[in-house]
């Protein structure tokens, strides 16, 4: 009766754990804490200014557990004045370099909100209402 409680993949075994999710109360971070001192942010915010150019770096040369954050993650801009410019995420996946954009020179600068996720692309499928209720999965 060994086996009780653990999950068997191929020859290995493995008990699921679970993750606390956290939060921060003086920085903007939602983090994994996954125990033993170790904590895998994956949600953060942070603030941007364009001025005087058409471009701003916003993150250079930063890497996740192997992963370069220019492909590893969703980047989300929300300009905090109305400007008859059009901004942009720009991820250079090559030098792993991700830039807001702007089709024109802002001289009096645009403030953003900027918000990070990491993670590869989520798919719905295998998601499903395993309750009593017997319900199956329903997609859209």
């Amino acid at each position: 009766m060994s086996q009780l409680g653990q999950a068997q993949v191929g020859t290995l075994k493995s008990t699921p754990k679970l993750t606390r999710i956290n939060g921060d109360d003086n920085v903007k971070v939602i983090y994994r804490n996954l125990g033993n001192n170790h904590a895998y942010p994956f949600v953060w915010a942070t603030e941007a200014t364009i001025s005087g150019s058409d471009e701003v770096v916003i993150a250079s040369g930063i890497k996740w557990h192997g992963y370069d954050l220019a492909s590893y993650a969703t980047v989300v801009i929300t300009p905090l004045i109305t400007s008859s410019n059009n901004f942009h995420v720009d991820k250079d996946t090559t030098n792993n370099i991700i830039k807001i954009k702007s089709t024109a020179t802002e001289s009096n600068g645009v403030d953003f909100d900027v918000m990070w996720m990491l993670g590869g692309d989520f798919t719905a499928e295998g998601l499903s209402c395993r309750g009593n209720t017997g319900a199956t999965q329903s997609l859209p």
